[in-house]
């Protein structure tokens, strides 16, 4: 399975179209459902899962660690969407992958070999199971 979800959704959706008008408009944003933390709660035996985390520079790799158990997670995938010339408009990538055993930087490379890179990661991780 995978999800990517949105963080906020608007608390009061409208039903149907808003007119154009003068006056500005604002939207209450209220967060979703964490998919992945519920995931954690409803793990099955032998079930692998694999956080994403979309953020930017040191803080984001800080948080991207803290997520790992707080998740209930086996791996996070950081991917720093701060540096130019990956990730998001962009054929190639640059992850940290992150584990409770340690970390390491992939490379710049094509996101083909990223996700490759990603499936090692949670081969090794079945193996062990």
């Amino acid at each position: 399975m995978a999800a990517a979800v949105a963080d906020y959704r608007p608390a009061a959706p409208l039903d149907a179209k808003r007119a154009k008008g003068t006056e500005p408009w604002n939207v209450v944003l209220e967060p979703t459902t964490d998919v992945l933390t519920e995931l954690g709660r409803r793990r099955r035996p032998g079930q692998v899962l694999v956080g994403f985390a979309a953020d930017g520079g040191e803080a984001g790799l800080e948080r991207a660690r803290a997520k790992l158990a707080a998740k209930g997670a086996d791996l996070f995938v950081f991917n720093d969407v701060s540096k130019n010339g990956i990730g998001f408009d962009s054929t190639e990538n640059e992850v940290v992958i992150v584990r409770a055993d340690g970390e390491h930087l992939v490379a710049k490379a094509p996101k083909r070999r990223i996700a490759a890179e990603v499936w090692d990661e949670v081969e090794k991780l079945l193996d062990r199971r």
